[in-house]
């Protein structure tokens, strides 16, 4: 393997492997109950697409209208989501956030704020040049892995 190529697979599965293990860490985000990542990213995506229905949520979310579903009906039981006609379709429901669903909302927004802001910082720092390079590397990585699904 190409040895520049070698130290960028070294440096990506660190990475990978680091924010995964972060990802199965349940949190609470301002509310009583744990919230793992899977339900706190569908709090977040609800909040900032108001009416939007399970499949839309699904094409969005790059998963599937069963998993959405399963994530929507547990975050149903834990208070944090309710079920709403569409605007101009009673007969389709759309999940829209409680008040304690937009508690869980803004304290996770508070929370990246904190853990991104180094993140935020570096961008900042970044050319045009660089901003474009950085972005094409990761949209190819995402297309890599849409190819291998």
């Amino acid at each position: 393997m190409d040895p520049r190529a070698q130290t960028l697979a070294e440096l990506l599965l660190r990475v990978f492997n680091k924010f995964a293990r972060n990802e199965k860490q349940p949190r609470r985000f301002g509310i009583d109950k744990l919230l793992h990542p899977s339900e706190i990213h569908m709090v977040m995506l609800i909040g900032d697409n108001p009416g939007v229905h399970g499949a839309e949520l699904a094409r969005m979310a790059g998963v599937t209208r069963g998993a959405i579903s399963q994530i929507v009906a547990k975050l149903e039981k834990k208070g944090l989501v309710r079920k709403a006609e569409e605007p101009g379709n009673s007969l389709k429901k759309v999940p829209v956030l409680t008040n304690k669903g937009k508690v869980a909302y803004y304290a996770h927004e508070q929370y990246h704020e904190e853990m991104d802001s180094d993140l935020y910082a570096y961008v900042r720092k970044l050319s045009g040049e660089e901003f474009t390079a950085v972005e094409k590397f990761l949209r190819e990585l995402e297309n890599m892995a849409d190819r291998r699904r």
